[in-house]
């Protein structure tokens, strides 16, 4: 009677700490499936917020200076997200900008156009936003727009030098040179006023993060 009371109590101290283990064994995988829906509930969330700054262009009648604030963040974004050094390294974001009328952008039809039919983010910034920001230090912003918002003047052969000079606050100006800066930021302008379409969009289909958009343009607006 005393060994099977014994045995009794072994079977049931083993039956109790299986139970305990078994319980222990649940809430871990509880709490492991707790924490993998939460950490995708955050990831999902992480993709929603970054697709809503992009996905706000996707929309008619987009204006320029929108589509270069876009363009810049393209930028900064590839430049930090997806090269060598970077250590998430997602896909290159990409956008293209189509359908433009160079001639449409002009102050005079002989002029040397700056605006190219298209565009995508790395072109857009070596043939044009460098060319504008070189304009930019040139000047000031505040001095190169009042040249701009005075451009009939300024390019005038016979008053347009002196014009100039009174803009710019200085007794000696390279006329020449001034001319031909103020009709490319001139079509720089009218770029920004100008109105685009989005017509597509695309994502990563591993990351559902959105990495390509595409735009036409439409118009100049006033």
């Amino acid at each position: 009677m005393e060994n099977a009371s014994k045995a009794l109590l072994m079977a049931a101290g083993v039956l109790i700490a299986l139970i305990i283990i078994g319980a222990l064994l649940l809430m871990f995988n509880n709490l492991s499936n707790y924490q993998e829906t939460n950490t995708q509930n955050t990831r999902e969330s992480q993709i929603v917020e970054f697709n809503k700054q992009f996905e706000t262009y996707d929309r008619n009648d987009v204006r320029g200076n929108e589509l270069i604030s876009l363009t810049n963040r393209i930028i900064d974004y590839n430049e930090r997200k997806t090269s060598d050094i970077s250590d998430e390294k997602y896909e290159k974001m990409r956008i293209e900008i189509k359908g433009i009328k160079p001639k449409d952008f002009l102050y005079e039809q002989n002029n040397l156009e700056l605006i190219k039919t298209s565009y995508n983010q790395d072109d857009i910034k070596s043939k044009l936003l460098n060319e504008i920001q070189k304009i930019e230090k040139k000047y000031e912003i505040k001095y190169i727009s009042k040249l701009v918002s005075n451009i009939s003047n300024v390019v005038d052969d016979n008053n347009g030098e002196n014009k100039a000079k009174e803009i710019l606050n200085k007794s000696t100006i390279n006329f020449n040179e001034v001319k031909e800066d103020t009709k490319k930021y001139y079509q720089y302008t009218q770029l920004k006023k100008a109105y685009f379409n989005c017509t597509d969009r695309k994502y990563n289909s591993n990351t559902g993060r959105i990495v390509s958009m595409t735009f036409e343009f439409v118009k100049i607006g006033d």
